[in-house]
């Protein structure tokens, strides 16, 4: 498989991310909706703080008048045109009668619709009491007004005060009323003033039946009293105040303790007409993802299940009669839950907060939202998550190929130029590494260095040939024409005849030469097996190097040694013995080349490399002449020396001291390095033991 199928299929792991971003999303729904009822909780209580501003009422009984708001005028003719949102309620569990109420502006609207197939109209001979009529009744406890409405045939008709103690009827200007015959009965329409209203309110239905005065049929009082029901209306100063907070998707109620609205309902009339969207490819388009992405959401992360949605309506302030506390399990504690809507995929936040007042309950403020903005929310991110995935995905794949096929270009140039640079007669080609930063660019580089390196003992191999025989050469030279010399002074007779015993003498001294040379050679080999049995174990490196300066000092008077230590113990796993011929190494190349009385410094101070890792620094330095440039990083490979062919104490020298020094320094995982001093006055060899040589 090659390399761009690998990174290809690689690539297709990025599908996992429309997978993962549905838990996300989900997961951010779920923490979306806690922020908003945390949020809907903080708005309750500020608003139920300001409600209460409005001297709610409390303590009211069972019995209510309850009359909702409108904001829109009502026509009084009759006809129940201008009733149809509104709650319809029996009166006495009668289905026959049914009453509508509503409060416009400063007025009261009563819609009463009978079913009776006999209508007994007013004889105007007669008192009222012998025809079918309607009272009004309205008591504070002390003042009681009653009115009474009847009509000799249908259409608008005069209300009238009936003053009980004086028996008379007095004409009523500010009511309006309308007497309208339907198929099967009577439409009562009434408008009243509210300022002409008492607390307490009563609707009375009279029918002549089979005695000649009318009887009681129907009444508003869902329980005896004397002065009626309690007319509970909804606050006005409460409608500037929850008016704001409803929108589309937030509502706000409030309600007293036994459930009955006390907030105005929601002005409908005036809210701005919904545009509907046009229906264009794009905006079905829209839709339709939309719903894909919701059903992908409930696919792959299905939500808990929740409560349906308690009320009737969806619009809290929508309802005109009582709640069903009890449905609503409400607490004496702010309380916040999640619905789900009736025969819709949406949810709704339900939030109560208990309004209190001296210890009491006054009511309850009730705020609502739909999750529409919510779950819109998380659709468009669900959208811009897959969007995203397939455009990286894209992106990701192109750019893998792209990377893959340069890659791949790279690494068939690396291995055309490996295999191109060594020929098939084993020589060395130029090798040109790359120049780019990376992991391909460090191999590069190093199968450079290793070419370099290979090319150099390539040509150490080509010349060790030579330069053996140029070590040989002399001394073998010098003990055959001893030999011949002295063979020819025994043949011939010569006048002046030398010694043979010097001619001996010199062949004695060539073959010592070739003795030297042969063990010189045959050092390095030792060496490498004193290292393999040599036996490894720790020691303190200070106080060795510290005893081999004195004995220097002691044995080789003709220079000045010192010693710089920044470390008081640098303890080694290795060889003491094998540390002691590495110094004796460097200190014998420093005398060579140092002029009497010089100093020779040896050092050991501890550093750290590239990668902050501790290291242990020895060094040697001494004056004298510098490093040629092509000769610094030869001066430890065998056979390579800057002195004369003969040593100051007249033995041969084959370069291989510093040779010695590389393998003894690679046994303890250590590496040389040899460079001008600053000044150009001398030179310095160092071995650097990392921190693993160094550890203990």
């Amino acid at each position: 498989m090659g390399l761009r199928t690998q990174l290809l299929l690689v690539s297709l792991t990025i599908l996992l991310l429309p997978w993962a971003g549905c838990h996300y999303v989900q997961e951010m729904e779920g923490a979306l909706r806690e922020n908003q009822s945390q949020a809907l909780l903080q708005q309750s209580a500020i608003l139920g703080r300001l409600a209460q501003t409005a001297e709610l009422p409390w303590d009211l009984p069972e019995a209510l008048f309850y009359t909702p708001r409108r904001y829109q005028p009502v026509q009084v003719d009759g006809y129940g045109d201008d009733w149809q949102n509104h709650v319809t309620e029996t009166l006495s569990a009668s289905p026959s009668v049914t009453l509508q109420k509503a409060l416009y502006q400063d007025r009261l609207y009563l819609f009463l619709q009978v079913k009776r197939s006999n209508i007994h109209y007013h004889n105007p001979g007669l008192p009222f009491s012998h025809s079918d009529h309607v009272r009004l009744t309205t008591h504070d406890g002390r003042v009681r007004r009653q009115w009474v409405l009847f009509t000799s045939a249908p259409g608008q008709l005069q209300a009238y005060q009936w003053l009980r103690q004086q028996q008379q009827l007095q004409p009523l200007q500010d009511m309006e009323a309308w007497w309208q015959e339907t198929r099967d009965g009577f439409n009562l329409e009434i408008s009243v003033a509210q300022q002409d209203l008492l607390p307490n309110i009563v609707l009375q239905l009279y029918q002549v039946a089979a005695q000649p005065e009318a009887q009681l049929a129907a009444t508003s009082l869902r329980v005896e009293q004397s002065r009626g029901e309690h007319w509970l209306r909804p606050l006005p100063a409460l409608a500037s105040l929850l008016q704001a907070q409803r929108t589309d998707q937030l509502d706000a109620v409030l309600v007293d303790p036994q459930g009955w609205p006390l907030s105005p309902q929601k002005d409908w009339i005036n809210q701005p007409p919904a545009i509907e969207p046009p229906t264009d490819p794009e905006s079905l388009l829209n839709q339709g993802m939309s719903r894909f992405y919701r059903l992908l959401i409930d696919l792959l992360t299905p939500s808990d299940s929740q409560t349906p949605w308690p009320l009737q309506a969806e619009e809290l302030s929508a309802k005109q009669d009582r709640f069903d506390l009890a449905r609503l399990k409400l607490q004496h504690a702010p309380q916040a839950g999640w619905y789900q809507l009736q025969d819709q995929q949406r949810s709704a936040l339900l939030v109560s907060q208990p309004l209190y007042a001296e210890g009491k309950l006054q009511g309850y403020l009730l705020l609502s939202q739909t999750g529409d903005a919510l779950i819109s929310l998380t659709n468009q991110a669900l959208r811009r998550v897959t969007h995203l995935t397939l455009g990286v995905l894209i992106l990701v794949i192109v750019a893998l190929v792209a990377f893959a096929s340069s890659l791949s270009w790279r690494i068939r140039s690396l291995k055309q130029s490996a295999e191109q640079a060594i020929s098939s007669d084993g020589k060395v080609n130029r090798f040109k590494a790359s120049k780019r930063p990376d992991e391909i660019g460090d191999l590069s580089r190093s199968y450079q260095n290793l070419l370099q390196r290979v090319q150099g003992y390539t040509e150490y191999l080509e010349t060790l040939n030579g330069k053996l025989a140029h070590e040989l050469r002399t001394p073998l030279a010098i003990v055959k024409s001893s030999l011949e010399l002295a063979r020819s002074q025994t043949d011939t007779d010569n006048t002046h005849p030398q010694p043979l015993s010097d001619y001996l003498q010199r062949a004695e001294e060539g073959s010592e030469r070739l003795r030297q040379i042969l063990s010189a050679m045959s050092e390095a080999s030792r060496v490498e097996q004193t290292i393999q049995q040599s036996e490894i174990r720790q020691f303190d490196l200070v106080p060795l190097l510290t005893g081999l300066t004195q004995a220097y000092a002691d044995t080789y008077p003709n220079h000045h040694y010192q010693m710089r230590l920044d470390v008081t113990t640098a303890p080694l796993q290795g060889s003491p013995e094998l540390m002691a011929q590495l110094l004796d190494k460097l200190v014998d190349n420093a005398r060579s080349f140092a002029p009497t009385g010089t100093p020779i410094t040896l050092g050991l101070q501890r550093e750290q490399d590239h990668r902050e890792r501790a290291q242990l620094r020895l060094w040697v330095r001494n004056e004298g002449s510098t490093l040629p440039d092509q000769l610094q990083h030869q001066l430890f490979d065998s056979l390579v020396s800057m002195r004369d062919q003969q040593h100051r104490d007249g033995s041969p020298h084959l370069g291989l001291g510093l040779y010695i020094v590389r393998l003894i320094a690679a046994a303890h995982q250590g590496q040389v390095h040899a460079r001008n001093l600053p000044q150009n006055n001398g030179v310095e060899f160092s071995i650097t033991l990392t921190e693993n040589a160094a550890a203990t």
